[in-house]
């Protein structure tokens, strides 16, 4: 089991643990503004597709390996991994499925080079051109389930970050067990630079690691 899981991890590229990340770039801000602009290896996803297991899903790939689910990002509803209902149902779905197997923990991950932009605003904005306070309930609620999840799943949760997390993206990692990064990850939480609120219980787990002060 514990060979399958490292060959997992290491087609992740995350076999090497990154323990700290030293800052954001400009460029790598920029990436916020373009970020729909970016590039996602169609052909990657497509191979992994062919091999995926019997669960069949359509914005993630679930695959069902030696005492472990492994479960990747690998989004059409959304670009660049980012997150809509549609996603996070499919995310909620997976795991509990895992909760009630046989599997001793979950392996979460992304396909390409992204691992998860946060939440789809495109998405979102959208259907907030009809009744404003319904879609925002409706979303509110999408999120608060997605993040709840996470939280009550009482199986190891071991995340490979193989490229940019961001808002959302980042904020569910506190809630999970072990987070390995290779040295293509970076993290991000531009909460002020959309005017939105912290989600994924990020104003409280982030000072409790990072300290008040970061």
């Amino acid at each position: 089991g514990t060979s399958t899981f490292m060959e997992a991890l290491a087609a992740n590229g995350t076999t090497n643990i990154q323990t700290s990340v030293t800052g954001v770039t400009a460029s790598k801000r920029r990436f916020i503004d373009d970020r729909r602009d970016q590039p996602f290896d169609k052909r990657l996803r497509f191979s992994v597709r062919q091999t995926e297991s019997a669960y069949r899903y359509r914005d993630i790939v679930v695959r069902k390996q030696d005492g472990f689910t492994h479960i990747l990002l690998s989004t059409k509803s959304s670009e660049n991994n980012s997150l809509n209902p549609e996603v996070m149902k499919e995310v909620q779905s997976a795991l509990s499925t895992a909760a009630a197997d046989d599997s001793k923990l979950v392996l979460f991950s992304a396909v390409g080079s992204i691992f998860c932009c946060g939440l789809d605003f495109i998405y979102f904005i959208r259907r907030l051109t009809d009744d404003r306070k319904k879609e925002s309930t409706k979303m509110a609620e999408a999120i608060r389930n997605f993040v709840n999840t996470f939280i009550q799943f009482k199986k190891p949760i071991i995340v490979a970050v193989n490229g940019p997390a961001i808002g959302l993206g980042a904020s569910i990692l506190p809630l999970c067990d072990v987070v390995w990064a290779n040295e293509k990850a970076w993290f991000q939480t531009p909460y002020t630079t959309f005017g939105q609120s912290p989600d994924g219980c990020s104003s409280l787990t982030f000072p409790r690691i990072m300290g008040l002060a970061s």
